[in-house]
């Protein structure tokens, strides 16, 4: 089990997601992603986490989806 922290910079002040499970950060973060206005972004993301290999992992997804996010 990993643990996750995943900080996001928005302009109403920063978001901090905690989770036991990449899949969990994962959907976390993206909720919080989805829910600012597309002209926010894209924001900063930190990512910590106890697998640098899934830091990674988590790093670029949360990167594709605010990409995603910012084409529609």
């Amino acid at each position: 089990m990993v643990r996750v922290a995943i900080m996001i910079g928005t302009p109403k002040g920063s978001n901090l997601v905690g989770a036991q499970t990449e899949r969990e950060a994962a959907a976390a973060a993206e909720a919080v992603l989805r829910r600012l206005d597309p002209l926010a972004l894209p924001v900063p993301v930190s990512v910590q986490c106890d697998d640098p290999k899934a830091a990674v992992r988590l790093s670029n997804y949360l990167a594709a989806v605010q990409a995603e996010l910012v084409r529609t």
